[in-house]
């Protein structure tokens, strides 16, 4: 059972996602609140969370400043945060921040689901709507090129699943697109990981942006 806090400044953005969330089978929610210092104060009583669902624009205490506070714990949950703001900064201050994905509110009730499973697993996820701001900042400051994806020794197919990594695609649309078991594309993205020394799947799409595969 994944264990979820529904962290929004909006009463009714956290009823729907509560009701999103508690309607799966494997996922449940254990705290909501409307700023970041209800999630710590919910951890430091000892509430179970394994995903955080925070925004970024709240009082008392916003999600960047909740993310800082929980990169100083040894022990914090997955953060994926769940906003109506793509602006560039926003994005990657939250990602450098410590965030473990990034969604928008007008997204599909399907791609939240499985965005809260997949960083619950330790993946990360964005969402393609965000990729461009990503992809923007990348480009303002290349330091990986071509020739160095060239010397890691990635495989034809490999290198066809880090491309589509790299343009914000999960693993079941990568299946899809080359006509593959998301299993073998769990395979291929866990090698990508090991050969890069990428942390997580957020590092993967920035090293396909930086080399120009994107």
């Amino acid at each position: 059972m994944i264990a979820v806090a529904v962290i929004d400044d909006q009463s009714l953005v956290r009823d729907g996602l509560c009701l999103i969330l508690d309607a799966e089978p494997d996922i449940t929610v254990t705290i909501e609140g409307e700023h970041g210092g209800k999630l710590l104060d919910a951890l430091d009583r000892g509430v179970e969370v394994d995903v955080a669902l925070l925004d970024l624009r709240m009082p008392v205490m916003d999600g960047i400043r909740t993310l800082g506070e929980l990169s100083r714990r040894a022990m914090r949950p997955a953060v994926l945060v769940v906003t109506t703001f793509d602006r560039d900064e926003l994005v990657l201050d939250a990602i450098a921040a410590g965030a473990d994905g990034y969604l928008l509110k007008r997204g599909r009730r399907v791609d939240l689901l499985s965005a809260v499973r997949t960083v619950a697993a330790g993946g990360s996820v964005l969402a393609p709507d965000v990729v461009p701001a990503v992809v923007r900042r990348v480009r303002r400051d290349p330091s990986t090129t071509a020739e160095d994806i060239s010397r890691l020794g990635l495989t034809p197919r490999e290198h066809e699943v880090l491309t589509l990594v790299g343009r914000g695609l999960s693993n079941h649309e990568v299946a899809d697109h080359l006509i593959l078991s998301p299993h073998t594309v769990k395979t291929h993205v866990t090698n990508l990981l090991a050969k890069t020394q990428s942390r997580d799947r957020v590092q993967l799409a920035l090293l396909a942006v930086r080399a120009g595969l994107v």
